[in-house]
């Protein structure tokens, strides 16, 4: 094989891991926050519809309307470091390995959760950066969290899993 095929190889590779490690980033946090956000106003229909009844309509829209954008916020930012490192191992391993199936974009997502919450447990999150790294204080606390981000995740990560299909099965002959 000549050094120009090797190098184009190389290259193609390259930008498989990079656009994979981009649909897991930009694709996985708005995923998960639209999840939240729907889960949130589902769960909250019924409080709103009471609190219509005792306060002025204009007040309380405004008021939800500021919340709902603050919470799709704190979730882009705070599912983004799970994401671009779930990316960057699904990209790895899919394109290098061979292995693209379904379990591995979640057990890259596992792998990027657990990131966070132990980077959560050693450092100590000061002003906006709890959004970015939680406050992990006990094992148990850490165990309810990753339970609950991970299962949150699941519908996210099988949707950056389904967009990412293309470029993780383009395999490239070396």
């Amino acid at each position: 094989m000549s050094l120009a095929a090797s190098l184009g190889a190389v290259i193609r590779r390259l930008a498989q891991v990079v656009g994979i490690i981009l649909i897991f980033s930009v694709v996985g946090p708005l995923t998960f926050a639209t999840l939240v956000l729907l889960l949130v106003v589902g769960f909250g229909a019924p409080l709103l519809q009471l609190l219509l009844a005792f306060v002025v309509h204009g007040a309380l829209f405004t008021t939800a309307a500021v919340a709902g954008w603050l919470l799709t916020i704190a979730m882009l930012m705070g599912s983004l470091p799970p994401y671009i490192v779930a990316g960057g191992i699904f990209a790895s391993v899919a394109v290098y390995a061979g292995m693209n199936a379904l379990w591995t974009a979640w057990l890259a997502v596992a792998v990027g959760i657990i990131g966070v919450l132990v980077l959560g447990s050693i450092a100590i999150p000061h002003g906006w950066s709890f959004i970015i790294v939680p406050n992990i204080q006990s094992a148990r606390q850490a165990l309810a969290s990753f339970a609950v981000l991970a299962t949150l995740a699941i519908l996210p990560t099988t949707v950056c899993w389904r967009l990412a299909q293309p470029l993780s099965r383009g395999m490239v002959a070396t």
